[in-house]
C-alpha cells in the first residue's frame, strides 16, 4: 500500500490532513481517511500543506516536448504523452489536425499502438484520439492548414473509427457543413463525442444539431462566430446548452480573464472542460516550431503563426488549473471538476479516473497551492513524476 498525506480534494470539499491509499497492487484507491495514521512507510508521499489533487485529463492536446501527435509514430506519442505528466496530466486525447486521410491514419495508428502495448512509466495515459477536422468551416478553419478542409465524409469517418478499434473517442467539426449531421450521428453510435468547433453556425445551427449528438464545444470563441445581441451565434448557442460542455483555454490569451469567469457562471461547474490545446512548443524554450507544416513562432507565452493567428498554445495544464482558480475566482475543488471530472463524464470514464474516491484508478496531482508547481503525478498508483 502506498499513501499519499496532504490536503485531499474530493467532488466536494478539502479534506485537510487527510491520508489517501492506494494499493499496489491493483493501481485502486482503497481508502481516503480524515487523517494519517502518522506512520510512514518507504514509498509513502507526505505531502502535507500541498493539495492532492485527482489527475488531470486534456480532451484537447496536440502535443508537446518537440513532438506533435501528428508525427504520426509511436515515439512521438510517447514524448508528449511524457512531457505533460510532468505537468499533472494523467490521461490525455491524442489529438489530430486537419490533414490528408494518410497522414490522419498515421496518427490514429500510432495513438492507437501506444493505447495497447501500455504506456510508460512517465507518460501520461492516452485515453483516445481526438479528430480536430478535417470536416470544419473554411472561413473558421483557424491554424488547420486550407489544403485539407473537406466536408463531412461518413465513409471516411467510419473507415478512422475502424482503424482505431475503439481508439476515437471525439471529433471536431462544424454542424452548418453539408454532410454533418450523418457523421455525427454514426459518431453517437460509435460512442465518440462529437464537438461543436470552427465553425460559423448561427444559433439555430447548433439547435438543430443537439439532437444528432452534438454534446461539446471546441475551444470557446476561438474558431467560431461569436455572440452578437440579435444573433447569439455558435459561442452563444454553447453557453445557453444544458446538453453542451464547452471547452475552455485558460491560458489569459485565448481568452481574457472576465471572459472564462463569464462562462464558468453561464454554464456552471458542470458545464466546462479545462483544455490545453497545446502543440509541439509546449515545455519548450522560446523559438520556431511546427504546426500543420508551417512555422510556429512561440514567444512570451504565445504560439502565432507570422500573420499573428493564434496557433494552438503552449498552455500545460497546471497552469490550466491555476489560472481558473484565479479567473472564475474558484475553491480547489470546484476548479478540479473543470480539470478533471467532466472531462472524465464526457469521456464515459467517470466510473475509474476524474475524482480521488475509494474503487477509482490510484491518478492524481500533488500541487503547491502557493505557485501552482506540480511536486508529484502519480498514473494508476505509480509515480510518474517527482520534482
Amino acid at each position: 500500500m502506498i499513501t499519499v498525506t496532504g490536503e485531499i480534494v474530493t467532488i466536494d470539499g478539502v479534506l485537510s490532513g487527510a491520508a489517501l491509499t492506494i494499493d499496489e497492487e491493483t493501481g485502486l484507491i482503497v481508502e481516503i481517511a480524515s487523517r494519517s495514521s502518522g506512520v510512514a512507510k518507504s514509498g509513502d508521499i507526505d505531502a502535507g500543506g500541498y493539495w492532492v489533487l485527482p489527475g488531470f485529463i486534456d480532451m484537447h492536446v496536440h502535443g508537446g516536448g518537440g513532438a506533435d501527435f501528428m508525427h504520426g509514430t509511436v515515439a512521438a506519442a510517447r514524448t508528449a504523452a511524457r512531457t505533460h505528466a510532468r505537468f499533472g496530466t494523467t490521461g490525455l486525447l491524442a489529438t489530430t489536425l486537419t490533414a490528408s486521410r494518410t497522414d490522419t491514419d498515421a496518427a490514429i495508428r500510432a495513438a492507437r499502438k501506444v493505447i495497447e502495448t501500455g504506456r510508460g512509466v512517465d507518460e501520461a495515459r492516452i485515453v483516445g484520439v481526438h479528430l480536430e477536422g478535417p470536416y470544419i468551416c473554411p472561413a473558421r478553419r483557424g491554424a488547420q492548414p486550407e489544403a485539407h478542409v473537406r466536408l463531412p465524409d461518413l465513409e471516411e469517418f467510419t473507415h478512422w473509427v475502424e482503424i482505431g478499434g475503439g481508439a476515437i473517442r471525439e471529433i471536431t467539426l462544424a454542424p452548418e457543413m453539408e454532410g454533418a449531421e450523418a457523421v455525427t450521428r454514426a459518431a453517437l453510435a460509435a460512442n465518440v463525442v462529437v464537438s461543436a468547433g470552427h465553425t460559423d453556425s448561427r444559433a439555430a445551427d447548433v439547435a438543430r444539431a443537439i439532437p444528432w449528438g452534438v454534446r461539446q464545444g471546441t475551444h470557446l470563441f476561438n474558431a467560431m462566430r461569436g455572440v452578437h445581441h440579435r444573433e447569439p451565434g455558435t459561442a452563444g448557442a454553447i453557453l445557453v446548452s444544458p446538453e453542451i460542455v464547452a471547452e475552455v483555454i485558460a491560458d489569459g490569451v485565448h481568452l481574457a480573464p472576465q471572459i472564462v469567469r463569464l462562462t464558468v457562471a453561464a454554464k456552471g461547474l458542470d458545464g466546462v472542460v479545462l483544455i490545453t490545446d497545446a502543440m509541439e512548443g509546449a515545455a519548450m524554450p522560446d523559438g520556431v516550431y511546427k504546426l500543420g507544416g508551417f512555422d510556429v513562432n512561440v514567444q512570451n507565452g504565445e504560439a502565432t503563426f507570422a500573420d499573428g493567428t493564434l496557433a494552438g498554445s503552449i498552455l500545460t495544464m497546471d497552469r490550466a488549473f491555476h489560472n481558473a482558480l484565479k479567473f472564475a475566482q474558484l475553491a480547489p475543488w470546484q476548479a478540479a471538476r473543470l480539470s478533471s471530472a467532466n472531462a472524465a463524464r464526457q469521456l464515459g470514464i467517470l466510473d475509474r479516473v476524474g475524482t480521488l474516491e475509494p474503487g477509482k484508478q490510484g491518478d492524481l496531482v500533488v500541487m503547491d497551492p502557493e505557485t501552482g508547481r506540480v511536486e508529484w503525478t502519480v498514473i494508476g498508483g505509480r509515480v510518474a513524476y517527482r520534482r
